[in-house]
């Protein structure tokens, strides 16, 4: 899987570079309700805005994930105190099967 996304990594960011190389004349650029304009190559207007859309998107996934990985985190603290406890259990139950029923021999009643 290491290779795979390795591979796939690479594939991405040559297309990004082609896609730089390729469009590298200026821009003008300008926000409606502002009188600025800024000149700016043209990959930056392509490539600023799909990154700042996929660190956004990353941020918003992982705190969509916190409630569950919140409540996955207590139920292995749970867990482990109920193997701890089942692992407890089991040593005392094994140590009272070998306890000694009686000093007293069997003919001896």
């Amino acid at each position: 899987m290491k290779i795979f996304s390795g591979f796939l990594t690479f594939i991405v960011l040559a297309l990004v570079l082609c896609f730089a190389l390729s469009n590298r004349q200026d821009v003008a650029v300008g926000l409606w309700p502002l009188s600025g304009v800024m000149q700016m190559p043209l990959y930056v207007v392509g490539l600023v805005p799909l990154a700042a859309g996929l660190v956004v998107g990353g941020v918003l996934g992982w705190a969509g994930t916190l409630p569950h990985r919140i409540k996955a985190r207590r139920l292995k603290r749970e867990l482990d105190e109920l193997h701890e406890k089942v692992t407890a259990l089991q040593k005392a139950a094994h140590e009272a099967s070998f306890a000694p029923v009686a000093n007293k021999r069997f003919w001896e009643k």
